[in-house]
């Protein structure tokens, strides 16, 4: 506990947002590597990790519940906060990572990559299909215009990207976190 006997939640926030940091690291990784290798393995690995990571916050949130003293509640507003700030060190050290890999690393592979599996004979066929060949020439022309941003622009999108899909998540993970505590201690 610090000084003035509230819970330490920026703490752990911070603690539990780096691991979260780490696992969308390693699954944009995955990504990555979809991309580059056209691999089932790597693809299937990405959808599992993706249902798994939605239950990660949650788990954090339970833990922080179970961490306080029997009877205390965080508090919605508290819970909310922790949860905000979880997702935001998850997407500072996400956006770090990513920055890292398009200044560094990507050299336009990434760009490349995704227009060659959008120009995949079974997806256009797909596209073709479905009657959504406007959609796919679309979709081509957006990852060339990705291709001409510089990497801070690209680490940008896929910021905001992680950062808006996790409003989402806040209300319910701060609501678990704020539950009043069942601890036999």
């Amino acid at each position: 506990m610090n000084n003035n006997n509230e819970f330490p939640y920026r703490a752990y926030a911070m603690e539990y947002g780096t691991f979260l940091g780490i696992a969308w690291t390693v699954v944009f990784f995955l990504f990555i590597a979809t991309l580059r290798t056209a691999s089932n393995i790597y693809a299937t690995l990405v959808f599992y990790a993706f249902i798994c990571l939605a239950f990660v916050p949650f788990m954090f949130a339970w833990r922080i519940k179970q961490l306080q003293s029997k009877g205390e509640s965080l508090g919605i507003l508290r819970g909310c906060l922790f949860s905000f700030n979880l997702f935001m060190f998850a997407s500072l050290f996400t956006g770090a990572c990513e920055y890292a890999y398009f200044a560094f690393f990507d050299h336009g592979t990434f760009a490349d990559s995704a227009t060659q599996l959008y120009q995949n004979s079974h997806i256009v066929g797909d596209f073709k299909r479905a009657g959504l060949t406007d959609l796919h020439k679309q979709m081509i022309e957006n990852i060339k215009v990705f291709n001409g941003f510089s990497a801070y622009e690209k680490t940008e999108c896929f910021f905001w990207l992680s950062f808006y899909t996790s409003l989402f998540f806040i209300l319910p993970v701060g609501a678990l976190a704020s539950l009043k505590s069942s601890r036999k201690i």
